[in-house]
């Protein structure tokens, strides 16, 4: 098992347990205490978990903006299901916007088959992905590179968007509850308010796991989202209050 795969599975496990020891996540991922100890340290150092002697506990993720290494590994079998749904919003021809959210990024390798697509984002690695697709005129936003992660954040990044009307934006949030979505950050969030205000529509993707947690900046409302897309349906009380809002829910 490779120290990525490791880290995906320490941190599933410790989303259940909350703190273990390192004797139990040996004998769970069958390694020895040395290669527990490096990966654990490698994800101290990226403020995800804190050891303890003999063991480690999970930080809890309220207003965290997880570095994108680890977000890429969340949930990957239903962001690209999500992803997949997304298709349906798109068209030959579209101006898009894609915010730097590793759910988002799954949806590059899958605008192929496309034509004359036009895309501005603020994710780093999202556009070197773009890049590679000769059918997509990518641009980059310019501004701060936000540390820890793959984004393009700050008072420049917005006004370089606001230099483009947009077909549709594409993106993410960090929670999601019955009063609309939100972002563990503020300058997440701006630069995605920019993306929203200079589009026609704006379709939120987002899984179950994001459901009724809020976070430290909201997004926006539901009232603004033309739909999200998901792969569960949400409770009662946050399902009513979308399509209370004129918001479509699908999954």
């Amino acid at each position: 098992m490779l120290s990525k795969e490791r880290s995906e599975e320490i941190l599933k496990i410790l989303k259940t347990k909350k703190q273990v020891s390192t004797k139990y996540l040996c004998k769970e991922l069958y390694c020895s205490i040395a290669t527990i100890r490096r990966d654990l340290i490698e994800l101290e150092k990226a403020g995800m978990v804190k050891r303890c002697h003999g063991g480690v506990t999970l930080i809890p993720s309220y207003n965290m903006e997880y570095p994108h290494m680890f977000r890429e590994m969340e949930n990957q079998k239903e962001k690209n299901y999500i992803c997949n749904l997304a298709l349906d919003f798109i068209s030959n021809g579209y101006a898009i916007f894609l915010d730097s959210s590793s759910t988002v990024s799954n949806i590059c390798p899958m605008l192929k088959d496309y034509d004359n697509l036009t895309i501005v984002t603020n994710g780093v690695k999202t556009a070197l992905d773009l890049v590679q697709l000769d059918s997509v005129t990518t641009f980059i936003a310019g501004g701060q590179l936000k540390s820890g992660s793959t984004s393009i954040v700050g008072e420049l990044t917005g006004g370089f968007i606001d230099n483009f009307k947009a077909d549709i934006s594409i993106i993410s949030c960090r929670g999601l509850d019955e009063n609309g979505a939100y972002e563990a950050n503020q300058t997440q969030a701006l630069v995605k308010q920019h993306m929203i205000r200079n589009s026609k529509s704006t379709i939120l993707l987002c899984d179950s796991s994001k459901f009724n947690t809020s976070h430290f900046y909201k997004l926006d409302s539901f009232a603004n989202i033309e739909a999200i897309i998901t792969d569960k349906e949400p409770s009662a009380k946050v399902l009513n209050s979308i399509l209370q809002a004129g918001c479509e829910v699908i999954y």
